[in-house]
């Protein structure tokens, strides 16, 4: 049997593959159009960075406060490119995904019929959350960019601006 800790290993040593997988998927999919842009190898290694650090970001004595500075410092650098909120959490949906499906394709998990269904049915409920954590915050920023152009065309032009 595999233990956990040997499978973060095998992540961790496969980043660059689990990284190609995520760039494809994010360069192509709809819900991350922003990506699209992006050089592919900046992509790349902003996903074999993480992948890269998969262990040190699951282990219990990681203080919170390293994650959040971490991914927070993220979310600040995303924002100031122009990605969308909801395209920065699908992008980082996808990566889990490629995770996860680079360990069961993989073939590192030897299970039992019965798991390997108890385990596809959490596939496709973890995966129903992503898609509704995805389309909530896109309405969120559907929502403030309405808001925006509501107080944008309620403000009057100031005087400043009408002069010759």
């Amino acid at each position: 049997m595999i233990t956990a800790g040997k499978l973060v290993k095998i992540i961790e040593k496969n980043s660059e593959v689990i990284a190609d997988n995520w760039v494809e998927d994010v360069t192509s999919l709809p819900y991350t159009r922003s990506y699209w842009d992006v050089p592919p190898e900046e992509l790349r290694e902003r996903a074999i960075s993480v992948c890269e650090r998969i262990g040190y970001f699951l282990s219990r004595r990681l203080p919170k406060e390293k994650l959040a500075s971490f991914y927070r410092r993220m979310g600040k650098n995303r924002r100031a490119a122009g990605h969308p909120v909801e395209e920065v959490v699908m992008a980082l949906l996808l990566l889990k995904r490629h995770v996860w499906l680079f360990v069961l394709n993989e073939g590192f998990l030897a299970m039992k019929p019965e798991l390997y269904q108890a385990l596809e049915l959490n596939n496709r409920v973890v995966l129903y959350f992503d898609r509704a954590i995805y389309y909530v915050t896109q309405a969120y920023s559907e929502e403030d960019e309405k808001e925006e152009k509501a107080k944008a065309a309620a403000t009057p032009p100031s005087a400043a601006s009408n002069l010759p």
